[in-house]
């Protein structure tokens, strides 16, 4: 199972704007690479890190309102909030792209016998976050490669998985399984499953910051929600308000 990491955990800047002006029921995903060097890291603590740098070159390097991705997925699994389900993207060449596909880009590069290996957790990566932004997102079921829209050798060792059929979510994505932990305030509790919790209550339509803190407005919020699909209110994430969420 894939882990969610939202933009105040990986330490993202704020946008300069954003634009809801997108139709992805028209189109889908498009898948993305790193084009150039070898880039995946051995150790995920440095992945925050790239992906930060991703985002300063697309803000001050390209003068683009953010980083230009829906998402982005690294090889031991994680995925990392860019500008989220809803938003329209900056990364796939065209006008009609950005209009009718998200943007999931693999941390991941290299060139024709250099490539960087693609993981089995980066799959599963790629699986949450296409059927993420299908359920939440309004995505429609297309998986296209970034070079569909315009001339580009990217997604690089990518494209054969989007050829073959194997970044196609199986069903087994969700929803996440319950991860073991009651979230309870007071005092604030952190956790990396707390954001994935936070994510689908604003997918829900409730109003919360998704930042893995479980403070007051995470209480107010579950309280809320608890009440609304008439379970017990005491404002505890456990395992039935966990799986109320996702049903």
């Amino acid at each position: 199972m894939a882990t969610f990491v939202s933009r105040a955990e990986w330490g993202a800047r704020n946008p300069t704007s954003q634009s809801t002006n997108i139709t992805p029921e028209n189109g889908g995903v498009t898948v993305h690479y790193v084009d150039g060097v070898p880039v995946a890291r051995d150790d995920h603590a440095e992945c925050a890190g790239q992906v930060r740098g991703i985002q300063n070159h697309h803000m001050d390097g390209n003068g683009w309102a953010d980083i230009a991705y829906t998402y982005l997925t690294c090889v031991h699994g994680y995925v990392f909030e860019g500008r989220g389900p809803g938003h329209r993207t900056a990364a796939n060449g065209t006008t009609t792209g950005n209009q009718n596909w998200y943007a999931v880009c693999g941390l991941v590069g290299g060139a024709e016998g250099s490539y960087d290996p693609v993981t089995p957790e980066l799959v599963d990566a790629f699986h949450w976050s296409i059927a993420t932004l299908r359920s939440t997102g309004g995505a429609a079921t297309g998986i296209n490669r970034h070079m569909d829209h315009l001339s580009t050798s990217c997604p690089g060792q990518l494209s054969a998985y989007v050829l073959d059929g194997s970044l196609e979510p199986d069903g087994d994505e969700g929803p996440p399984p319950w991860p073991g932990v009651y979230f309870s305030y007071p005092p604030v509790f952190t956790h990396a499953s707390v954001s994935t919790w936070q994510a689908r209550m604003v997918a829900l339509g409730y109003s919360l910051s998704v930042d893995g803190q479980y403070g007051p407005a995470s209480q107010a919020v579950c309280e809320e929600f608890q009440a609304d699909a008439g379970l017990t209110v005491d404002g505890i994430v456990g395992p039935d308000t966990w799986n109320a969420a996702f049903a």
